[in-house]
């Protein structure tokens, strides 16, 4: 289960979970970071990538839906989809996941979203993504004034406080 409470004093709280629990009845209802964990697995859906699809939703410091981003390139240009990416055009053998993402022509969901969320909406928030940030967009998530980012893993919750 997961941590459902905001991070104190500007600091980005990590957090990722393996749990998703369906609602078996009216009354019960998935918790906060299983909801949006779902809404984000649904904007994965439109990336465009041949390797991996990733989602990611921002809720503000109210639990309101207020933004989402997917991997892909910006619009109007032939993506990973058309063949125009030559990360795309590899294997996992030839380019292990999480390598070098030097050949690879589309921007983050996470990018994603902070090119187009409002400031206001970013400050004390919460970004769901469907897998771990990589180590270029955590600092940016933070420097955006994000306090907590969720996605699920294989071995449950990891909580980290990234700083004070």
């Amino acid at each position: 289960m997961g941590n459902s409470s905001f991070s104190e004093g500007g600091s980005l709280l990590i957090s990722a979970t393996t749990t998703t629990k369906k609602a078996t009845a009216a009354s019960e209802r998935p918790s906060w970071d299983e909801w949006a964990l779902g809404i984000a697995d649904a904007v994965a859906l439109r990336g465009d990538c041949t390797r991996s699809q990733v989602g990611a939703v921002l809720l503000d410091r109210r639990g309101r839906l207020v933004m989402s981003g997917m991997n892909g390139v910006p619009s109007g240009e032939r993506g990973c989809l058309t063949g125009a990416c030559p990360r795309g055009r590899t294997t996992y053998d030839e380019i292990p996941a999480g390598s070098d993402y030097g050949n690879c022509i589309a921007i983050h969901a996470e990018e994603n979203l902070l090119i187009h969320a409002r400031r206001e909406d970013l400050d004390g928030g919460t970004v769901y993504v469907t897998r771990g940030p990589c180590y270029r967009c955590v600092p940016r998530l933070k420097a955006a004034g994000v306090c907590r980012v969720v996605w699920r893993t294989e071995s449950g919750w990891d909580d980290r406080l990234l700083n004070r």
